[in-house]
Order: structure tokens, then sequence, then C-alpha cells
């Protein structure tokens, strides 16, 4: 069984302030979705709960959705 995901966006990579990296599609309406890994294969649940990836999305969202 073949699985296609479709992106609907740039995939940005956003470096946390530990070191780590996370992967973001942006999307103006939808808002973010946040992965392991640039394929997009891995999401990361509740994300919202994740100091370092909020902290980066408010970064992102002041630069005017530009990373």
């Amino acid at each position: 069984m073949n699985i296609i995901h479709i992106s609907y966006g740039p995939t940005y990579r956003l470096r946390l302030a530990d070191g780590t990296c996370v992967y973001m599609n942006w999307h103006n309406y939808l808002g973010p979705d946040f992965y392991h890994d640039k394929c997009e294969k891995r999401p990361i649940a509740d994300w919202w709960e994740n100091k370092l990836i909020c902290d980066q999305l408010n970064w992102f969202c002041g630069r005017g959705n530009v990373a």
C-alpha cells in the first residue's frame, strides 16, 4: 500500500534553543504543522506544549512568516 503525502506549503527548518531542529510546514489559513523529519512522515504531537517550539513559532511569526 502506497501513501501519497501532499504538502500544502514550503517546509521550514527551525533550530531550537537546545540545538535540535524541527521542520515546520506553514499555511496562512491552517497555521503550522511540525515534524521530526523533512519528509513530513513523523509529526510532532502536542507541539504546543513544548516551550522551545512555541518560542521558534513566535520568532517565525514576528518576522512576517519568513525563516
